[in-house]
């Protein structure tokens, strides 16, 4: 009988926690390593709530991505016994000439996915906790909702254990050292071997790999939870997770509480460096994650009740980074950054295992370290 290789997974957020679960359900020999505690908040897969869109507006491997990660996230509620996805709905909204909405349409025509065309002005009358512009159009995807990232983490580090994974937390990497057939990882007990090391490190992947010289910006977002009015709950169904093209992108989601969620895709662009502690959320961040209440929803208070902190990682043009170490091909690189990489949880230890086999993977060319073509779209500024 075959002995399947022994991987090392660097980074225990949700690409690094699918990796580990889906691998050991294999029969790969797993070690995972997390410089912090298991569900710690100094990345970008921590809280309650992310946003997972059917048929993202990104462009089709992000739609074929998806539809592969839609049935993983029902089997996963499955196997947990819990919603871990909600489907809630969603809208893409923007106006009529946003690039955002026209991409979400076109998708969603593209690929036989259902979805509503409609005005502010209708949409409004069917939610009425919204207040979008009446003329801005509107496409709803009944199949949407949001995901519970911290719920998850847990599911999955549960799921690795239980199919004989050994996970490693608060445990920092000080080195990596590769060769032909072997790698090795040392930390601060001992040094580690392995046959196969994958690096899903998000903003401490140039830390890591510096020869790569990868082409990441870090920055602070802040997201903000908003309370109903007394009156004015809602129920899943009552309030569609969004992304409104508009003020430079907004996005947000109910939340399992009764609350609703928001970020901004640009905040303040506040450049940090992953190692700082997390600067807290002040009155600059309550204000600007305020102005989306106040502009477009009716019956929420217009302060937030609490605010937190995240890391974006982001490429230059918004792609994932997914590939192989030049040099050494038994170093694997996920970075599926950029803020919109949570809801493809499901998808990534199938195409870490795939790469592990030498299957191809063409939809993958554009998350290569070297790359062509443009960038993904995004909010307008």
């Amino acid at each position: 009988m075959a002995i399947e290789p022994r991987v090392i997974v660097l980074g225990l957020g949700v690409a690094g926690s699918s990796i580990a679960a889906t691998l050991a359900s294999r029969g790969f020999r797993v070690t995972g390593i997390e410089q912090f505690s298991a569900l710690h908040e100094r990345g970008s897969s921590h809280g309650d709530t992310r946003i997972f869109r059917r048929v993202p507006h990104e462009g089709e491997v992000y739609v074929e991505m998806a539809s592969a990660s839609f049935d993983g996230w029902r089997a996963w509620n499955r196997m947990a016994s819990d919603r871990l996805f909600v489907e809630c709905g969603g809208i893409d909204a923007g106006p009529e000439e946003s690039k955002l909405v026209q991409a979400a349409e076109e998708l969603c025509a593209r690929y036989d996915q259902p979805f509503e065309a409609l005005s502010g002005r209708e949409f409004n009358r069917r939610h009425s906790h919204y207040n979008l512009p009446v003329d801005w159009r509107v496409i709803y995807q009944p199949s949407s909702g949001f995901v519970r990232p911290d719920a998850t983490r847990a599911f999955l580090h549960r799921m690795a254990r239980e199919r004989g994974a050994t996970l490693l937390h608060d445990t920092a990497v000080l080195g990596i050292e590769a060769c032909s057939n072997k790698v090795q990882v040392r930390i601060a007990q001992e040094t580690l071997a392995g046959d196969i090391v994958v690096v899903a490190a998000g903003g401490w992947l140039a830390k890591l790999l510096p020869e790569l010289q990868p082409s990441l910006l870090t920055e602070r977002r802040v997201v903000g939870w908003f309370q109903p009015k007394i009156g004015a709950e809602f129920s899943d169904r009552g309030l569609p997770i969004f992304c409104l093209d508009a003020d430079g992108g907004w996005y947000g989601m109910p939340t399992p509480d009764g609350r609703i969620k928001i970020g901004h895709d640009k905040h303040l662009r506040q450049r940090i460096d992953p190692d700082w502690l997390p600067i807290a959320p002040n009155a600059e961040d309550a204000a600007k994650l305020s102005n989306c209440i106040r502009s477009y929803f009716v019956g929420f208070d217009e302060d937030p009740c609490e605010m937190k902190p995240c890391i974006y990682t982001l490429t230059r043009d918004h792609n994932f980074i997914i590939d192989r170490h030049p040099l050494h091909p038994n170093v694997l690189i996920f970075s599926c950054c950029s803020g919109h990489g949570f809801k493809y949880a499901p998808v990534y230890g199938e195409i870490a295992a795939d790469l592990i086999a030498g299957m191809p993977r063409p939809e993958l060319d554009s998350f290569g370290l070297v790359r062509g073509g443009g960038m993904v779209t995004r909010f307008s500024e």
